[in-house]
């Protein structure tokens, strides 16, 4: 009686080989399920980190947007006229096409950083041929003016504006609280008027084959060249309308994660003209925006 309740408990071969198979089965299903989720969710991280980096490259604009033209003329020979005095000039914006321009994929902006200082003395009149001083409401804050030493082109530390005027000044000296300025033509500074620093930007993409494309700006005070601000923007399109004032900034971004083979569409929508084979490998989004320039106008 013994043996034979044992073998009542007892597993065939054939039920053990049918156990294997149903659990190699059941593995294989759950295996290829993990891997699919596995695949899925790193396609989600490498969506977000592309929208992340498209995000954060149109948001370095924002501020010098913003503030783009503020105090100078619009029109493209007025404004390079505005930077002529004599023999001093801002050669290094004066082939731009105004406050706000595109050179192809480079976006160019001239934009004023606004001050706490004020003019302190009465409304004042410059000219192109008369030094005119003008007293601020406070100290000049340290490396952000510097007078013009009269040779050479000018820096645009040696500009400034107060946008009521319309048109840059020249610094031909700095004393303590006192500014010695000209402008190109006959303008005036209001008493009360804000100071603001004149400053420019220029942006585009550096694409090194074998590494990540970067967006990079240059801030042309600082004379630092271009700086790496943004990995994976892999394209950058700047468009610029001077009738209506409107400018608009698209932006292609990648993932992280490069694929074997083509991942994203060659079309994608929102951004215009055929992607390349190599960014295909990456997971693609595209980031605009459109700001209407409030700033500048008539010269």
């Amino acid at each position: 009686m013994r043996s034979d309740w044992k073998a009542s408990r007892a597993f065939s071969l054939v039920e053990l080989l049918c156990a294997l198979l149903l659990g190699s089965a059941v593995m294989g299903a759950a295996l290829s399920v993990l891997a699919g989720s596995i695949r899925s969710y790193e396609q989600v991280l490498a969506l977000s980190e592309a929208r992340r980096r498209g995000q954060m490259a149109l948001q370095l604009f924002v501020y010098a947007i913003e503030n783009a033209a503020l105090g100078l003329p619009g029109e493209t020979a007025s404004f390079r006229d505005s930077l002529v005095i004599g023999t001093g000039s801002l050669s290094s914006i004066l082939g731009w096409e105004g406050p706000v321009s595109t050179n192809g994929e480079e976006l160019r902006l001239v934009y004023a950083v606004p001050t706490t200082l004020e003019n302190a003395s009465h409304s004042t009149e410059t000219l192109p041929s008369a030094d005119r001083s003008v007293r601020l409401s406070g100290p000049i804050p340290e490396g952000q003016i510097q007078a013009w030493s009269g040779f050479g082109p000018t820096s645009t530390r040696s500009w400034v504006l107060f946008p009521p005027s319309g048109i840059p000044f020249l610094v031909r000296q700095v004393s303590n609280q006192t500014l010695s300025l000209r402008s190109s033509r006959p303008s005036w500074i209001a008493s009360g008027a804000r100071l603001h620093f004149l400053r420019a930007l220029r942006a585009r993409i550096v694409s090194i084959p074998g590494q990540e494309p970067v967006l990079c700006t240059e801030d042309l005070t600082s004379g630092s060249g271009l700086q790496e601000r943004v990995i994976g923007i892999t394209g950058f399109r700047p468009e610029y309308d001077p009738q209506n004032r409107t400018l608009t900034i698209t932006v292609l971004s990648r993932g992280g994660r490069r694929c074997s083979g083509a991942f994203s569409p060659a079309f994608i929508a929102g951004w215009p003209g055929r992607i390349p084979e190599e960014d295909r490998r990456y997971v693609l989004a595209v980031s605009s925006r459109a700001w209407r320039i409030r700033n500048g106008g008539a010269p």
